[in-house]
C-alpha cells in the first residue's frame, strides 16, 4: 500500500529547497565565526590568574559546594573592576556562571575566593576561571552584581581536578600537626571506607588563617574543623580577617563543630583579642599547669596500659563563669581529680569545643598518640575501633577489602519529581501521534485511493499537518501548568534555647513561563534589622547523584545565567515552562513552631524537661502545620565511664543511648497536642529480643546490586543517614549477622550527622511531616522561598529534628566497665 510520501516524493516546492540550501550554507560560516572569536579571546592576557587552592586544603567533593582560591595579577595601567567567573554546566545544559566582582590593583598580586556547586558527575575536563573586564549594568537582567562581563582579560585552568568521592567525609586542621585525627583516614589498599567502621574521613592539614575561605559555603564540606596550633602568626586567631571569622561563625551556626586546642604557652584565645571570642565558651581565665605527668590522664590519651607517656606535659583546665548562661559553658571531659579539660558552647545548630590537653607534645606525636577511641571519639562523637594495618590479622585484612554497600540518601530526586504532569503530557502526545499516523499515513491514503482522489495527497497531507499541529498546540496549552509551585524534601533542625533553625531542602520548582524567573531566599523587600536577623543562606541548581555524566538531554537553546558566588541567596534562571531543581541551605527563624516544653500557667515560663537515668519527664507540645508521624526519641543519658588502663572501647558506643518509637493514640503527634514524655520513655515492661536501633538501622539502606527490596522508606533512610556515625561497626565472617559486612553510604547529607550530640546529655526528637500546597499554600515548606518576589504554594515531606540539651554531666571514671552501660531499649516500631 502506498502512502502520502509516495505521492509527494518529487513534489518538494522550489522555495523549500532554497531555504534548506541557505541554512546549510550559513551554518558553517556562523560556526567558523564563533571559533574565531573564541580563539581571539583566548589570546587575552592582561590579567594573570593562578589557582592557589581548589577546595579547603586542596580538597573538593563531588556533589557539594567548593571554594576556589585564585591569585590575580593585573598588568593594566589603572585600577578597574574585574569579574572572576567559574562556569558549571547544570542538568538542563545551561551554564551556571558563579561570579565575583573584585577591584584590581595593577602590579599587585591579590588573592580572592570564588565559590561554586560541583555536580556529582562533573563532566568538564577542567575548572576554568575567567577574568572579564566589568562593565556597569543598568538593568536587572544582568543579576544582582551591577556589572556585566566585557572583554576577556585572562584564564586559569585546573585540568583533571582530583575530587573526593561523594560518600567520603572531610575535616580540616589549622596547623601542621594532625593530633591523631588522621587515624580516621586509615584504610586498606585505597578502599574508601573505614575498615572497622563506615564513613571514611579525609583530613586537610596545614590550614592557616590566610588559606581559610571568606564565606561559609567554602566550609560546608567539612564535618569539623580542629584549630590545633595558635602560636605562630599564621595560626593566631587575631590574624583572622573579619570576613573569614564571619564565615567560621556562620558555618558553626549552620551545624559545624569547631574544636580548639589550647596552646602549651601563652593564651591567644581567652586573653587575647580576636574576632571569634563571641562564640567561645563562657569561662573564667583558664588555668594552665606545666610539668604534668600525663600518666594521670592516661585513659584520656591511650588504651595501652604500658606505653610510656610524657612526664613534663601541659594541661589547661576551665571553670565556667558564675553568670554563664545555659548552653554557653558545658563541661565535656574531666580528669580523675575533677579538673575540666574539655568545655563547650552551643552556637545555633553547631558547637565550639575547647580542650586543654597538649596533643601536639612531641613525645605523643612520636608514639602516634592520642588513640582516637580514648580522646577524639568522646569529643567528636565517633564510634568504631581504629586499627592500623600492622595491627590487623591476615583474616581481617582480607575481610575489610570487600563490603556490601547500602545507600541511604539516593532517592531524593524521586521524592521531588513531578512525574504526574509528565505522564499526562506523554500520554496525550502518544495519542495525538497515533491518530495523526493513521490519518496522515496509510489510513488517509487508503481513503483517498478508494475514492480515486490520490492526486490530492499533498493537499491532504498539509491539511493533516495543520489540524494536528493545532490540536497538539491547544492540548499543550491546556495541559501546561499555569501556576508556580514547589515540591520539596527538607531537613529541618532546631536546638532548644537557640533562636535560629537550619534547613537543607531539595526542591523541584515548576516555572510555567518562558524567559527568566528569579528564585530567592530572602524577602526582596527585607531590609535593615529584618535583613540582619537571619543567617546567610545558599541556593544552587541541583542534580541528583544518579544523573548521567554527559548532559545529552539539555535544551537546544542553552544559555548562561549568573550567580553571585559569595552570596548565592537568589538566582535568575532561564525558564522554559518546565521544572528546575535546586538545593537550599538555609538558616534563620522559621515560620514553623517547633516542639517546646509547655508553659507554666503561673510563672508563664516553659517548664524544663528532666533527665533521670534513661527516662525523660516533662510535657512537650508543638504547633507545626501538620501531624508529626513516625516519631523517634533518642535519649543520650551520659558518656559511658572512662575505662581503666588497658580496657578497650572496641565497637561500643561512647554514650548510654535509649531509643523509643512511641505509638500515639491518634497515630501521630498532632499540633497543639500535649504529651508527657515519661509516658513514652518509661518502659511498662522489659523489652527483650529486639535489636537496638543502631544495629537494625544499618539494614535500612538500599543495596543497588541486590534484587531484594530494601526495608523502610525514603524518610526512614534519611533519619538513619543522620546517625551513620553511631551505626554498629561491621562484624565480618557472619552471614546471619544484622550488620555483617554492610557499609553505610550517604552522599547528600554531609554536615548533618548527629554524632557530636552523642557526647553530651540530650533528647533528640525526630519525626516526619507531610504538607499539601492546597491546604497550606506557601506555608507548606519551612523555608521562605520567593519566586519573582512572591511566596508560592509548596508540597512535600520534612524530616523534623528537635534537640533538647540537658545540663552537662561529664563521664565518670570507673575501674570496671559494666556492659549494661551501653545497652539500648526500644519500643516497637
Amino acid at each position: 500500500m502506498g502512502s502520502w510520501f509516495e505521492a509527494m516524493r518529487f513534489q518538494i516546492p522550489r522555495w523549500m529547497s532554497l531555504v534548506l540550501i541557505a541554512v546549510v550554507a550559513v551554518f558553517p560560516i556562523q560556526n567558523a565565526l564563533s571559533q574565531e572569536i573564541s580563539q581571539d579571546e583566548q589570546g587575552a592576557g592582561e590579567v594573570q590568574l593562578s589557582v592557589l587552592n581548589l577546595g579547603v586544603g586542596g580538597m573538593i567533593r563531588a556533589g557539594d559546594w567548593a571554594g576556589i582560591q585564585v591569585q590575580m595579577l593585573d598588568q593594566g595601567s589603572s585600577q578597574r573592576e574585574v569579574i572572576l567567573r567559574v562556569t558549571i554546566r547544570d542538568s538542563d545544559g545551561d551554564d551556571a556562571q558563579f561570579d565575583r566582582v573584585v577591584s584590581a590593583n595593577p602590579g599587585l598580586p591579590q588573592s580572592f575566593w570564588l565559590y561554586c556547586w560541583v555536580p556529582f558527575q562533573f563532566d568538564q575536563a577542567s575548572f576554568e576561571i575567567h577574568a572579564f573586564e566589568a562593565q556597569e549594568s543598568g538593568g536587572s537582567q544582568d543579576g544582582q552584581l551591577g556589572y556585566r562581563a566585557g572583554r576577556l582579560l585572562g584564564v586559569a585552568s585546573v585540568y583533571n581536578p582530583i575530587m573526593q568521592d561523594p560518600w567520603i567525609a572531610l575535616a580540616g586542621v589549622v596547623g601542621t600537626r594532625q593530633l591523631g585525627i588522621d587515624q580516621y583516614s586509615t584504610t586498606i589498599d585505597g578502599r574508601t571506607w573505614r575498615p572497622l567502621g563506615h564513613e571514611l574521613i579525609r583530613v586537610a592539614p596545614g590550614l592557616t588563617t590566610n588559606s581559610l575561605p571568606d564565606r561559609w559555603q567554602g566550609l560546608v564540606t567539612l564535618d569539623f574543623l580542629v584549630w590545633g596550633s595558635s602560636t605562630l602568626r599564621e595560626h593566631d586567631p587575631s590574624s583572622l580577617s573579619p570576613e573569614r571569622a564571619r564565615a567560621i561563625r556562620n558555618w558553626v551556626e549552620q551545624g559545624g563543630h569547631l574544636v580548639i586546642m589550647m596552646p602549651p604557652s601563652d593564651d591567644p584565645w581567652f586573653s587575647g583579642s580576636h574576632p571569634l571570642s563571641s562564640i567561645l565558651p563562657d569561662v573564667q581565665r583558664p588555668s594552665r599547669s606545666d610539668g604534668v605527668d600525663y600518666e594521670s590522664i592516661r585513659t584520656l590519651i591511650t588504651e595501652s596500659p604500658d606505653v610510656p607517656l610524657p612526664t613534663n606535659g601541659t594541661i589547661t583546665s576551665f571553670t565556667p563563669s558564675p553568670d554563664a548562661e545555659v548552653g554557653t559553658a558545658l563541661p565535656i571531659l574531666e580528669t580523675v581529680h575533677g579538673e575540666v579539660v574539655a568545655i563547650r558552647r552551643l552556637v545555633g545548630s553547631g558547637m565550639v569545643t575547647v580542650f586543654g590537653i597538649d596533643l601536639g607534645n612531641g613525645e605523643l606525636r612520636r608514639l602516634g598518640l592520642p588513640d582516637p577511641e580514648s580522646f577524639w571519639h568522646r569529643i567528636l562523637g565517633m564510634r568504631g575501633d581504629i586499627q592500623r594495618p600492622n595491627e590487623m590479622t591476615e583474616q581481617l585484612l582480607s575481610d575489610v577489602r570487600s563490603r556490601t554497600i547500602l545507600e541511604f540518601d539516593n532517592e531524593i530526586s524521586g521524592e521531588i519529581a513531578k512525574t504526574g504532569r509528565a505522564i499526562q503530557g506523554v500520554f496525550f502526545g502518544l495519542v495525538v501521534f497515533l491518530i495523526y499516523w493513521v490519518l496522515a499515513g496509510p489510513g488517509g491514503f487508503a481513503l483517498l485511493k478508494s475514492k480515486k482522489k490520490s492526486q490530492h495527497a499533498w493537499v491532504g497531507f498539509v491539511l493533516m499537518i495543520a489540524i494536528f499541529t493545532s490540536a497538539a498546540w491547544l492540548g499543550a496549552l491546556f495541559l501546561r501548568p499555569k501556576k508556580v509551585d514547589i515540591t520539596h524534601l527538607t531537613l529541618l533542625e532546631q536546638v532548644y534555647g537557640q533562636t535560629q533553625s537550619r534547613a537543607r531542602s531539595w526542591m523541584s520548582v515548576m516555572l510555567p513561563s518562558y524567559g527568566q524567573s528569579e528564585i530567592s531566599l530572602p524577602d526582596p523587600s527585607e531590609s535593615g534589622v529584618l535583613a540582619t536577623n537571619r543567617l546567610s543562606s545558599l541556593i544552587t541548581p541541583w542534580q541528583p547523584s544518579t544523573t548521567s555524566a554527559s548532559i545529552v538531554n539539555g535544551f537546544p537553546d542553552n544559555t548562561g545565567y549568573r550567580i553571585e558566588s559569595r552570596s548565592p541567596e537568589s538566582i535568575r534562571v532561564p525558564t522554559r515552562a518546565t521544572v528546575k531543581d535546586f538545593r537550599v541551605d538555609w538558616g534563620g527563624v522559621s515560620d514553623w513552631s517547633m516542639p517546646h516544653p509547655v508553659i507554666d500557667t503561673e510563672s508563664f515560663i516553659e517548664k524544663p524537661l528532666i533527665l533521670n537515668g534513661n527516662e525523660v519527664s516533662g510535657e512537650l507540645v508543638h504547633d507545626l502545620p501538620g501531624e508529626l508521624t513516625r516519631v523517634t526519641f533518642f535519649i543520650v543519658s551520659q558518656q559511658i565511664p572512662i575505662r581503666s588502663s588497658g580496657q578497650k572501647l572496641g565497637s561500643q558506643m561512647i554514650s548510654r543511648v535509649t531509643s523509643w518509637s512511641p505509638q500515639f493514640p491518634g497515630g501521630g503527634w498532632g499540633p497543639g497536642e500535649v504529651i508527657e514524655m515519661l509516658d513514652y520513655t518509661k518502659p511498662t515492661e522489659p523489652v527483650r529480643g529486639k535489636q537496638p536501633y543502631f544495629t537494625s538501622a544499618v539494614r535500612l539502606g538500599v543495596d543497588s546490586l541486590s534484587i531484594q527490596g530494601s526495608r523502610g522508606n525514603t524518610m526512614n533512610r534519611l533519619k538513619a543517614a543522620r546517625l551513620i556515625s553511631q551505626f554498629d561497626p561491621p562484624r565480618y565472617g557472619s552471614t546471619n549477622d544484622p550488620v555483617g559486612d554492610r557499609l553505610a553510604h550517604r552522599r547528600q547529607m554531609h554536615g548533618w550527622d548527629l554524632g557530636m550530640w552523642f557526647t553530651q546529655p540530650c533528647l533528640i526528637v525526630m519525626g516526619e511531616l507531610q504538607t499539601d500546597a492546597e491546604e497550606l499554600g506557601p506555608d507548606g515548606i519551612p523555608i521562605p522561598v520567593y519566586v519573582d518576589g512572591k511566596r508560592v504554594p509548596a508540597s512535600g515531606k520534612t524530616l523534623v529534628t528537635w534537640i533538647y540539651p540537658f545540663p552537662a554531666d561529664p563521664p565518670p571514671y570507673s575501674g570496671v566497665f559494666d556492659a549494661e552501660d551501653d545497652e539500648e531499649d526500644e519500643t516497637d516500631d
